[in-house]
């Protein structure tokens, strides 16, 4: 930006002479601490006379640079420094010293605030307000820049490319795409804005291009220098059809029992005379499902818990907590962590050291009535992959393609003492989600 000083110069010249008394960089530091001990200000007032202090030495030297450079980010720091400036007191409990003091030290702030309002009012016109600025950035997907335009200013956008890339312009709030640049490789082009509103610059490249961005915009008045307009954003679920809907793999996750199955295993002793020692929960598995999730919390008390019951609630909170943090929600065989171990993590039911039993997992119907008739385990055919020998209580996610009936088989081997079990279980079947950007003003 170019300035245009005019007078300004003359009144930068003349504002040492009001500040003859104020602190400046070449007196002592003790100098304001003797001025303040002798005024005897109280807390606030004397916080504020040093802190305005500051900010009038600041403000100074911020508008020379300007004079001398006329760049944006010189403007801009006369700008917050002239914000910020300020000094108020009351006349309560200031000794007739301390009034006069502070009411010249505020004619000294007032009279620099004019002078600096003025050089910032007629130079507003050449100020542009940065909003983006990228260099050399791989652009690898699709990127979106949310930001504010007040009505009236100007946006101009200039950006360069080793590619080529798409850009679009769109009004967040009324979804109106106002500018499309399309396949340039660069662009230096200004818009005007009709209405107050949240935009979108939208880049969308092709193969992988580096970029050089920068998005500036014009100014209204001196608050609009200054004012934040913070744009905030949230992942929301949408409808396919919405405004810049996205498409995501997801899943869909429902309870296979509507209350916990409860399995008392009587010892190996008690059921020689009544009861038995084995038990079989038969799980049927829906169609299209691609995993079944099960808890199982073993105990020696046939007391309930309140956490019993909630397992399919967690499972689905959790879920909807991590599925915006890109983690795989299929892997294959043997790869590393997924979505269904950190489901999992987050709903490890309570172990008992005492309590535990065999699990045995079957996918026929004539195997596990054979195990619940008492025939020998080494004789059946069961899964070994999730088959658990001697497990406390835990939790795990079995595969469920091919399936239509999962049979759980149970077993107390203690000779003494009883267990008792609550199994709770959900499935899992592939849905196809759809999520959107909510862009806000932040207030």
């Amino acid at each position: 930006m170019s300035v245009s000083l005019g007078k300004i110069s003359v009144l930068i010249m003349m504002i040492p002479l009001l500040l003859c008394s104020c602190t400046s960089k070449s007196e002592p530091k003790s100098a304001i601490d003797e001025k303040m001990a002798a005024l005897e200000l109280p807390s606030p007032v004397e916080r504020s006379f040093r802190k305005s202090s500051e900010l009038m030495d600041a403000l100074l030297l911020n508008m020379k640079s300007l004079e001398l450079t006329g760049s944006d980010d010189d403007y801009y720091q006369v700008a917050t420094t002239y914000r910020d400036l300020s000094f108020s007191y009351s006349d309560d409990e200031l000794t007739a010293e301390g009034r006069k003091a502070c009411a010249e030290h505020k004619y000294r702030i007032d009279s620099l605030r004019n002078v600096a309002q003025k050089l910032l009012k007629d130079n507003l016109s050449g100020y542009r307000r940065t909003l983006v600025n990228e260099v050399d950035k791989l652009v690898e997907e699709s990127v979106k820049y949310p930001v504010y335009l007040p009505k009236g200013t100007k946006l101009y956008l200039d950006f360069e490319t080793s590619g080529t890339v798409v850009v679009r312009l769109f009004n967040a709030d009324s979804h109106a795409t106002l500018k499309t640049w399309s396949g340039k490789k660069s662009v230096n082009d200004s818009i005007t804005i009709s209405n107050s509103a949240i935009y979108l610059v939208d880049i969308q490249p092709k193969d992988n291009p580096y970029l050089n961005l920068t998005m500036e915009r014009t100014c209204k008045d001196l608050a609009d220098v200054t004012r934040p307009y913070e744009v905030t954003e949230e992942e929301v679920a949408c409808k396919a059809g919405d405004f810049l809907a996205k498409k995501v793999d997801g899943i869909a996750i429902s309870s296979l029992f509507e209350e916990p199955r409860k399995v008392t295993l009587r010892s190996q002793g008690k059921a020689f005379f009544s009861g038995g020692s084995r038990s079989v929960v038969a799980m049927q598995v829906p169609a299209n499902c691609t995993d079944i999730a099960y808890c199982l919390r073993i105990s020696t008390s046939q007391t309930d818990q309140n956490t019993d019951g909630q397992f399919c609630k967690k499972v689905d909170e959790k879920y909807k907590e991590i599925k915006f943090l890109g983690l795989p929600i299929y892997e294959s065989h043997g790869t590393g962590s997924n979505i269904f171990r950190e489901l999992l993590n987050a709903t490890e039911p309570p172990r008992e050291e005492e309590a535990y039993c065999n699990l045995y997992v079957f996918t026929n119907q004539e195997e596990a009535k054979k195990f619940s008739d008492g025939k020998p385990v080494a004789e059946l055919k069961y899964n070994m992959d999730f088959s658990k020998q001697g497990t406390q209580s835990c939790n795990d996610r079995i595969p469920a393609k091919g399936i239509k009936t999962l049979y759980f088989g149970f077993e107390n081997t203690r000779v003494r003492y009883s267990v008792y079990l609550w199994l709770e279980s959900v499935s899992t079947v592939k849905t196809t989600e759809y999520f959107k950007m909510k862009y806000s003003l932040e207030e």
